[in-house]
């Protein structure tokens, strides 16, 4: 029968934040090939790729489908600001900061993310996502002089 075991590739796996063009954010798995960037992966020449979801799934993605992809690993946390964060610009009104934020802790709130049973990878990433999200709304309402919301 067929042997693919000299075809198969070793790849390791990096946590993302995926978004879709349907405009919602999801916690994935891309598989990289060592040695390799997760922005080499996604300018190579296929035209789908594989993604592992939370509950440990393989989901086919059409590169076109994408919108946006934020590495978690070894992500530069002190060099993205509070509005970077939250996906905004300074300029934003007080009730865009609240939607951005509302949009942004949906996905990883520490209340969804229990009930989901997910593997603990992913429940440890929620969590620091939140409390990064957390500490730039924080952040933001103190700088706007705001204690409410």
């Amino acid at each position: 029968m067929f042997d693919n075991s000299q075809t198969k590739k070793t790849r390791h796996k990096v946590l993302i934040r995926v978004e879709l063009d349907d405009g919602v954010e999801r916690l994935m798995a891309l598989f990289v090939a060592p040695n390799t960037r997760v922005s080499d992966t996604l300018n190579d020449n296929r035209l789908f790729l594989p993604f592992e979801a939370a509950d440990g799934t393989t989901e086919i993605i059409r590169k076109e489908a994408i919108r946006r992809v934020i590495p978690m690993e070894n992500e530069p946390r002190l060099s993205r600001g509070p509005y970077d964060i939250l996906g905004i610009s300074e300029t934003a009104t007080d009730a865009e900061v609240k939607a951005a934020y509302h949009k942004a802790i949906a996905p990883v709130h520490p209340d969804g993310i229990s009930a989901m049973n997910l593997p603990p990878d992913f429940v440890q990433l929620a969590n620091r996502m939140a409390a990064q999200i957390n500490e730039a709304h924080a952040k933001i309402k103190k700088l706007r002089g705001r204690s409410d919301d």
